[in-house]
Order: structure tokens, then sequence, then C-alpha cells
């Protein structure tokens, strides 16, 4: 009776690993997959609370770029790029939860807890821009075209969970306020013209892993709370530490409604980075408000009215 019962837990806890295995396996690391059929019970599959960090990233100008090339093309290319992204992912232990064309939605933290899921996120998205630096030496070389990528970094609880209809579609997901906003990040980057806008919460997770630029506090489509907004400072589009400590003096001037000294600041940090968009979209507020003065009880907080 013991044997059979032994045999019978055994194949209770097999079947329950080889279900784990075919329903993570394709957009889990291989490292966590193997955690996941050692301790089936750490990701439970009802809705469940998680700490987690979600990244998105889609491709600069991809429409641009699929309009003026052949379907083939697109295709190979895009696919040769997700391919790299998704192996870089997958060094850093993330979970691809989906593709949208050319946008790609990762997470830390689930279906596994993963303490460090802000720094890992972090460090995956450097370790993206070194990727891509690569590829698109070997796409020059080829005399084709490069990409560049932007990206939203957020950090947060989620809901995680299989969504979708039992038997016929079901997915296992991230929802809630986390995704949202890592979402709305990503969309936000292009008006900042930066490469990847970072969450609050991101940035006092890794605040000593490198340097930031905090760029601006903003209100998101949809919400009430603003929230403060961060640029990573690495690769070739960082900033010295010097510039950097000028940018947020002429911040503090800015948000003191000091609006001629605040655009002389950043009118001459302009002069040594020429194609710095923040400085720009300062500028030009500057000179707005020196006409048309906001209210007495005004924030500092800028409105998104795009998503």
């Amino acid at each position: 009776a013991l044997l059979v019962g032994g045999s019978f837990r055994y194949l209770v806890l097999e079947r329950s690993a080889r279900e784990m295995r075919s329903m993570f396996s394709s957009y889990l690391s291989p490292k966590l997959v193997a955690r996941l059929e050692k301790d089936p019970e750490a990701a439970r599959i009802g809705g469940d609370s998680k700490m987690v960090t979600v990244l998105f990233t889609d491709i600069k100008s991809f429409t641009a770029f699929s309009e003026a090339h052949p379907p083939q093309e697109v295709v190979s290319r895009l696919n040769e790029y997700l391919g790299a992204m998704v192996q870089v992912i997958e060094q850093h232990d993330g979970t691809i939860d989906k593709f949208i064309g050319d946008a790609i939605m990762a997470y830390w933290g689930a279906p596994l807890s993963q303490p460090d899921h802000a720094k890992l996120a972090l460090e995956c998205v450097l370790a993206m821009a070194r990727r891509l630096e690569e590829l698109s030496s070997k796409w020059a070389s080829e005399e084709k075209e490069p990409f560049s990528i932007r990206g939203g970094i957020q950090s947060g609880e989620v809901v995680a969970g299989n969504v979708g209809f039992a038997g016929k579609k079901m997915e296992y997901t991230v929802i809630g306020d986390t995704v949202n906003l890592a979402s709305r990040l990503e969309g936000t980057a292009k008006y900042y013209g930066v490469t990847y806008l970072v969450g609050e919460n991101t940035y006092q997770l890794t605040s000593t892993l490198c340097g930031y630029r905090e760029l601006d506090k903003i209100r998101v489509v949809g919400k009430q709370l603003p929230v403060t907004i961060y640029e990573p400072q690495a690769g070739s589009y960082a900033l010295t530490t010097a510039q950097l400590e000028r940018f947020h003096s002429a911040l503090v001037l800015y948000r003191a409604r000091k609006w001629s000294e605040a655009q002389i600041a950043f009118s001459d940090l302009l002069a040594e980075l020429p194609e710095d968009k923040p400085c720009k979209i300062y500028i030009e507020r500057c000179a707005f408000f020196v006409e048309n003065p906001p209210p007495a009880d005004w924030d500092g907080v800028f409105n998104r009215a795009e998503k």
C-alpha cells in the first residue's frame, strides 16, 4: 500500500510539473521553469497579488519602416530583433508576457517571486540597449537601416493569474495600475525624446545601480496622483555628473517659478547638449509661463493629455 501510495503521489507531482512546464516554458527562462517543476505550488495559478517590475518596449518609427519595406523584409527584421531581445530577457530571468506587433511586454516577480525584480529589469534594459547596438552594427554592415527602441518601466503591486476562456484561450498575465503606468511611460518617453522612462517606484529600488536624471512630475491620462519620472543614465545617451547637476538645479528654479533664471540655465545646458529634448521642453514652458503665469496653487506637475 505504501508503494502504491508513493507511486500515486509521484505521478500526481510529475503531472503537475508537466502542466507547469507546458504552461510556462514558452515565456519563462529555462532556469525559472526548472524552479517551477521542483515546486509547482510556488506559482499559484489563481489570481494572486505580486510585487513586480513591468517593462514595455517598442521600436521607434516602426510604422514608417513597415511602409517603406516589403512585408517579407519587415517580418524577417522583426523576428531577428525580437529573437535577440527575448534572449536578453531570458538571460535576466524575465517573463515574456506578449508581443504586440513590434512591442514587447515583460515582467519580473511573477509567476515566481523575485525579491530583486527591479534590479533584474533595469540590468535587462541596459543589456537590451547593448545588444541592439551590436545588431545595428551588423545591419549597417549589410547596408540595412538600424532600429532604435524606447521603453517604460514601473514597479509595484499587480494581480497575476490566468485570464481568458478555459479550454479555449487562456494566458498567464499581470494586470493593474502598475502595468498601465509602465505602458504609459513607454509612450511618454517619445514626448521627452528619451530611450527609457522609469517610474518612481523602480527608481527608489534601483537608485544605487545607475545614475538617473529626474525629468518631470507628470499626471498621466485617467490618474489623479502625479508620478515623478526618471531617465536612467547609461550607454551612449548618458549625461556627465556635472550636466546632471545643472539640469536638476534648473529644474529647482523652474519649480520655484523663477522662469527667466530657469530658462537661462536650461539654455546654457542646451548649448552643450543641442539634441536634448527635455531642455527644449523646459525652455518652451518657461517662455510660456513668463507670459502666462500658472495659478498660485500650481504644483509643478505636467498633465499629459495623451496616452
